[in-house]
């Protein structure tokens, strides 16, 4: 059997691989080196390759390169590597042109969404792929292209945008790992109302009213807190700076709470919280009791213990205010009025949870 001579065959309709192209650089190789009467064909070639002669010549013609002999002649041969790097440069550009296109004002329009709008004090107050297309379907959007928020995340991933990266967005392109915490005894309260006490209104979400309360601990050398606040049924959300982490502190702000609304309107605005085991929270009795007389004001249930889920409303909104306020910020150097317009942000901010509508619209829609 001669040594140009490969019996191989490929199946009809693959593409070839760069094994395929190596053994064609052998066997041109070798065929060039003959005496000139002697060489094969393309024809004769493709036979020994198992190939058509269409799909031979295309690839001569892909990893065609000019060499030099030792007589400084040149010659046409053929390399495995240059026809390689052609075809893997056209594997990226296939595929249907982007969406966005020369749509300059489009993609400048979500460029700055992305990247938000400065709050001295806090982190931009940015939007996610998601809420800026909730917001463009409901006020219009800016030119007559539409984009999907998958759409916008792949333009994230394959820098599209001149200064917006994955490290731009709310997870900063990471996914979530699951860690294993350290279980701690928790507190108690005594005579506590469990979660599975709640009025079938306040676990189905039927009607506002009901609230989930946790308190965002600042860094260790500052005892400042952010209470927050929100609505199983609309998602409003109230923040307060409070001074400590404690059952005092949170008290003091419900009575301010109580003695701004009136009793009548914090009792049928706040008809129930659902709280965690934490000490700022034990003393469930100064919670529900009311400023203005003997009659209790509110309904304190808890959860149970590391079940951080049954107050899922509240952990995601925890999650959101991280995105602005990052673990190691010292809340005592946000002021009141930063906190509250990160407040009226999130209020206003699409929820596709809500539709499209924002807590906001959705609370006054409610109303």
């Amino acid at each position: 059997m001669s040594q140009l001579h490969c019996i191989s065959k490929r199946k009809p309709g693959q593409h070839l691989t760069l094994e395929d192209r190596k053994t064609l650089e052998y066997l041109y190789d070798q065929n060039l080196k003959r005496p000139k009467k002697k060489r094969k064909s393309q024809k004769e070639i493709a036979y020994d390759l198992g190939w058509s002669e269409a799909t031979l010549s295309r690839e001569l013609k892909r990893g065609r390169i000019l060499q030099l002999t030792s007589m400084l002649e040149e010659y046409y041969a053929y390399s495995a590597k240059v026809a390689q790097e052609e075809i893997e440069a056209n594997w990226e550009s296939k595929g249907p042109q982007q969406k966005i296109g020369a749509d300059h004002k489009l993609s400048n329009t979500i460029e700055q969404m992305l990247l938000g709008e400065k709050v001295k004090g806090i982190e931009p107050l940015k939007y996610s792929p998601e809420a800026i297309v909730i917001y463009f379907d409901k006020e219009g959007w800016p030119t007559a292209t539409r984009l999907c928020s998958r759409t916008i995340y792949n333009y994230i991933a394959d820098d599209v945008f001149l200064n917006v990266t994955l490290t731009d967005l709310p997870r900063k392109g990471k996914k979530r790992h699951k860690r294993r915490k350290r279980i701690e005894k928790c507190l108690k309260a005594p005579d506590y109302k469990r979660i599975d006490e709640r009025p079938e209104e306040a676990e189905l979400r039927l009607e506002p009213g009901h609230w989930e309360m946790d308190c965002i601990e600042s860094v260790k050398s500052d005892k400042t807190c952010l209470l927050t606040m929100v609505d199983r049924f609309t998602r409003e959300c109230l923040l307060f700076k409070i001074g400590k982490q404690t059952q005092s502190a949170v008290t003091r702000r419900l009575n301010g709470l109580e003695r701004n609304l009136g009793p009548d309107v914090f009792r049928e605005k706040f008809k129930s919280f659902t709280v965690d085991n934490g000490s700022e929270f034990i003393n469930w009795k100064s919670l529900e009791r009311s400023i203005f007389g003997k009659q209790n004001r509110t309904h304190v249930y808890y959860c149970n213990a590391y079940y951080s889920w049954e107050r899922g409303s509240n952990e995601n909104l925890n999650g959101f205010i991280r995105y602005f306020i990052p673990k190691g910020t010292k809340l005592k150097e946000i002021r009141e009025q930063e906190i509250k317009e990160l407040e009226e942000f999130i209020n206003k901010y699409p929820r596709k949870l809500l539709d499209g509508h924002s807590a906001e619209n959705f609370s006054q829609a409610v109303a």
